[in-house]
């Protein structure tokens, strides 16, 4: 009996739904990110924040109350991650990120309140925002390098943060940071592993990276570590920077720094790409913030366009003498960290050969790293690094999926997925740099035109006071 009283109330449901009306995106190109194939002349329906239907442009018939666009000529991508953000003013970075097709944020250093209200605002139909994983504050040494940092004074003091951020602050995950001393660290990830949640960060500068990977850190940033670790000094580089090792020639980091590129060994670092392949780390490089240090004074990057869509206190801090990190550096460190980068792009192209998985992230807004803008800046790089477009394009979409567990509602243009979409005036498997030409965005299935993407631009630049 209660099977009969059920079955109207079913019937009246799927009649609804029927009704409900939908988003359709008509003849357009869809590309599959995890095939690598082109899908031509399809037709992509949305009802909700979900794709309901997915099926050949000729064969599509609309329904009276469809909200049919034509997207004849244009490519359809899942919306871009970008994995490493820190988020200060969410309308101005919002609008920016969007704007550009940056649907999803992993934010890198946040108060955990403010992180909790955003994760919210993403989840929340009709809220011009991101999907985000936040990271709340950075777990340091007993002197972090940044105010609002957690210190972390020995183990103990370490597993009571963990427990802390998890429960309390209700993190995402723990980031930690360059100064943890060896045993905090490893009592972080003991218990990091015991409450589960994942930890990520900077490997941190007495720690190799395999023992950060076998310890189950699960991104390692900025490519921190495999310099020091590929190089055939490294065993001497270790014991100078954990103090087993006094030696006055290498009391300068500048010294240091010298020793590890000239004694760098691809060799080693191939034998260290094999050994990292038995672990789940992935690798998140910035190669945008590595440019944007080692060419900070480059007055070309003053000059770039998108300089009208930055605040004027974001300006102030990509001047290195307003850099606390910056204002006594040398000519002679700006050299190195130039040759860095370059040695970094051979790393890149080494870890994707070596089949180790890469995220793209910016480390927005440090130095000429463009809320929304530079993600695309870090595919380009990434191309001129050795991967295809569409291995690129798999570092912002697919990637990020697979990195969170999200794969059934994110990552590739699907029937079932969450409709979080960009269209593309042009093929970014041609020409990564295509991925720049938006011309709309699908944000939990709400469409924001051309109109709307180009007033976000404009509602960042009246944000930044240009």
């Amino acid at each position: 009996m209660r099977n009969y009283c059920l079955l109207p109330i079913l019937l009246i449901t799927l009649f609804a739904k029927a009704q409900e009306k939908r988003l359709v995106l008509h003849k357009v190109n869809i590309v599959d990110v995890e095939k690598g194939k082109l899908l031509k002349d399809q037709t992509v329906a949305i009802a909700g924040d979900r794709i309901t239907v997915i099926t050949k442009a000729n064969a599509f018939k609309p329904a009276t109350n469809d909200s049919v666009v034509d997207c004849h000529g244009q490519y359809l991508i899942p919306g871009l991650w970008d994995m490493h953000t820190h988020v200060w003013a969410p309308d101005y970075f919002f609008s920016l990120f969007i704007g550009n097709g940056v649907t999803g944020i992993r934010g890198m250093f946040e108060q955990s309140v403010a992180a909790q209200y955003w994760q919210k605002r993403g989840n929340t139909p009709g809220d011009i925002s991101p999907r985000g994983y936040y990271a709340g504050p950075i777990v340091d040494g007993p002197k972090p390098i940044w105010p609002g940092s957690v210190a972390v004074t020995d183990p103990a003091r370490g597993r009571k943060v963990v427990d802390s951020l998890k429960n309390q602050a209700k993190v995402d995950f723990i980031k930690v940071y360059s100064l943890l001393e060896r045993d905090a660290y490893f009592a972080i990830a003991d218990e990091a592993k015991k409450q589960g949640i994942v930890f990520a960060g900077h490997v941190p500068n007495k720690v190799t990276v395999l023992e950060a990977a076998k310890a189950g850190q699960k991104t390692m940033e900025h490519l921190y570590g495999f310099l020091e670790l590929a190089s055939d000094s490294s065993e001497y580089y270790y014991g100078l920077i954990n103090g087993t090792i006094k030696d006055s020639n290498f009391a300068t980091r500048n010294a240091r720094r010298e020793l590890l590129r000239r004694t760098y060994s691809e060799k080693k670092l191939a034998s260290i790409i094999k050994d990292l392949k038995q672990y789940d780390a992935w690798i998140c490089p910035t190669m945008t913030v590595n440019r944007g240090i080692a060419f900070i004074n480059d007055s070309a990057f003053r000059k770039d366009d998108r300089m009208v869509y930055v605040a004027p206190m974001i300006k102030n801090m990509w001047d290195p003498k307003n850099d606390f990190r910056l204002r006594t550096a040398t000519p002679e460190y700006f050299r190195g960290e130039q040759v860095e980068y370059e040695m970094k792009k051979k790393i890149v192209r080494a870890l994707h050969q070596g089949g180790i998985p890469l995220l793209a992230g910016t480390d927005t807004p440090n130095p000429f790293c463009f809320p929304g803008f530079s993600l695309h800046d870090e595919l380009e790089i990434f191309t001129e690094c050795g991967l295809s477009p569409l291995e690129a394009l798999r570092t912002a979409t697919l990637n990020p999926a697979r990195y969170f567990g999200i794969e059934m509602d994110l990552g590739t243009v699907a029937t079932g997925k969450l409709a979080d979409l960009v269209l593309l005036e042009a093929n970014p498997l041609e020409n990564i740099n295509n991925t720049r030409q938006v011309g709309a965005v699908v944000l939990k299935g709400r469409f924001l035109g051309p109109e709307t993407v180009l007033g976000l631009w404009e509602k960042a630049r009246k944000i930044a006071g240009n």
